[in-house]
């Protein structure tokens, strides 16, 4: 199924490095053939994705449309680190948002200078995406 070796992880086929080169995948729904451009595969190794997409830009813009329909969407920006997300409620405070990680971090802290609310609440354990390394 695909003309290729199939590439699952971006750490492991080396695609973390700045080298990048056109791929080509298949659509996991459809089995289609799609390019995975080395614009692309910049933009997920700048983002911290590790993996390589399942599906055609066209099939994952479709089914984000249909999972958005008819709900604002509203760009926010993390206050602490700068990454970019979307998300379908407005913010009452637009300068207070974190991305997932920032707000691990933020969480967990909280929850070390409260030792009494350890009882009833869990540090969130998420791992962060390992930075682009300049060579």
């Amino acid at each position: 199924m695909y003309a290729t070796k199939p590439v699952t992880d971006l750490k492991s086929s080396g695609m973390e490095k700045a080298t990048f080169q056109d791929i080509t995948l298949y659509d996991k729904d459809t089995g289609e053939p799609f390019i995975f451009t080395a614009k692309e595969q910049e933009f997920f190794a700048r983002q911290g994705f590790t993996h390589v997409p399942t599906r055609s830009p066209e099939r994952r813009k479709q089914i984000r449309e249909q999972r958005y329909k008819g709900k604002p969407i509203f760009n926010v920006t993390c206050m602490k680190c700068g990454r970019v997300g979307k998300i379908t409620q407005e913010p009452p405070e637009p300068r207070h948002i974190y991305c997932q990680y920032c707000f691990a971090e933020k969480w967990n802290a909280y929850l070390e200078a409260h030792p009494e609310l350890q009882e009833i609440h869990q540090p969130i354990v998420i791992e962060e995406p390992v930075a682009k390394q300049e060579e």
